[in-house]
């Protein structure tokens, strides 16, 4: 690989210092780096081109790096794209608002060069496999067969996350969310009496569910309005993208990742999609990872919508038992929603999570 870093910091000596530590990192060929030490003269840049990692200064005269990561989010090429801010300052409040404006991570001065490696390297490999995202999917899912073979739980973990991050890196939707509803997918699983392999693997699986995005374009992935039926209909074979991908491994944590992908979004009453499956013929992890997605969904900000409030989305789920969604799992949420609540508040994303009083946007067709 050989990316392209955007370096902006208004001090030459600092600038110095961070090309000395992008030399040598692991499983890259070359750096390219292009260097500015005012936001505005980056920003032109930017519009014309496309890096593939940034690393911003925060205390800088004029366009400061939190005005930066604002302006530079607004670039439809730039959705993407990591960006990493650096700073003298430890003020958590600070951290919060670049993390809120845009930035992927966040490194203190002065910066350890181990572990900067370490972050950017990382970043790096999930900016680059979006090049070709479902080749990516393809090779993860083989570095999980491997390491399911050899039990390597933590690192088994790792890889699942970033392989389900490769969907929630062109969208909206945030790493955060997948946490949230593996959690709320693994407390509904438990609740229901399934044995501790099960809530195990459902929790390791259900990040997966929309693995199936790497393959809608970005015009429709992307699109902000209503979209029209053809485009809804292309839209809705993420379920079918993502099944094939995982179908066929010989992990049985990938194959269930493959029925959650497939299932998620049925029907109890057999009007969903892909198959118009009906009751219990739907794939019991579909079903609760089906509630734990919406459920995250209607709290969470999207770019068609709102955040709904608590109690409107507790209301909308009652609505839908035994409509949208298997009775069981409904009642097993409801009846644990204080659980489900405090992992809501503890993987929450800052300001997009609101119970403020706001109704939705509408979104699609059906």
């Amino acid at each position: 690989m050989n990316p392209i870093i955007l370096l902006l910091d208004d001090s030459k000596e600092n600038l110095d210092v961070m090309q000395r530590m992008l030399k040598g990192l692991p499983g890259m060929e070359s750096i390219n780096s292009v260097i500015f030490s005012a936001g505005h003269e980056a920003l032109v840049w930017c519009r014309e081109n496309e890096p593939d990692i940034c690393i911003v200064d925060y205390n800088m005269p004029g366009m400061n790096g939190i005005e930066f990561l604002v302006e530079v989010r607004k670039l439809p090429r730039f959705k993407g794209i990591p960006m990493v801010m650096v700073t003298g300052s430890s003020d958590s409040e600070l951290r919060q608002l670049a993390l809120v404006s845009g930035a992927n991570d966040f490194v203190t001065r002065p910066v350890n060069p181990d572990d900067f490696k370490v972050r950017l390297c990382n970043l790096l490999t999930l900016r680059m496999s979006l090049v070709n995202p479902l080749g990516r999917v393809e090779r993860l899912a083989h570095d999980v067969e491997l390491l399911s073979r050899q039990t390597i739980e933590r690192e088994h973990e790792q890889i699942i996350f970033k392989l389900s991050q490769l969907s929630t890196a062109r969208d909206e939707e945030t790493g955060n969310h997948m946490h949230r509803v593996a959690h709320i997918a693994r407390l509904i699983a438990k609740q229901l009496g399934q044995d501790e392999q099960f809530c195990d693997m459902i929790y390791l699986a259900a990040p997966m569910h929309d693995i199936g995005k790497v393959g809608i374009p970005d015009k429709i992935l992307l699109k902000p309005g209503k979209l029209s039926p053809e485009e809804w209909g292309i839209m809705k074979t993420h379920t079918t993208i993502g099944h094939e991908v995982l179908k066929d491994s010989s992990s049985s944590l990938l194959r269930m990742g493959a029925d959650i992908a497939h299932s998620h979004h049925e029907k109890y009453n057999g009007q969903g999609y892909p198959r118009g499956l009906v009751g219990a013929k739907i794939p019991l992890v579909g079903r609760i990872v089906a509630v734990a997605d919406e459920l995250d969904a209607l709290l969470s900000v999207r770019p068609y919508k709102q955040a709904w409030t608590l109690k409107d989305v507790l209301e909308q789920m009652r609505q839908e038992r035994g409509r949208h969604f298997d009775p069981d799992c409904i009642d097993v949420m409801l009846r644990n929603i204080d659980a489900v609540l405090e992992i809501q508040k503890r993987f929450s994303d800052f300001s997009e999570m609101s119970l403020s009083n706001v109704r939705p946007l509408q979104r699609g067709i059906g």
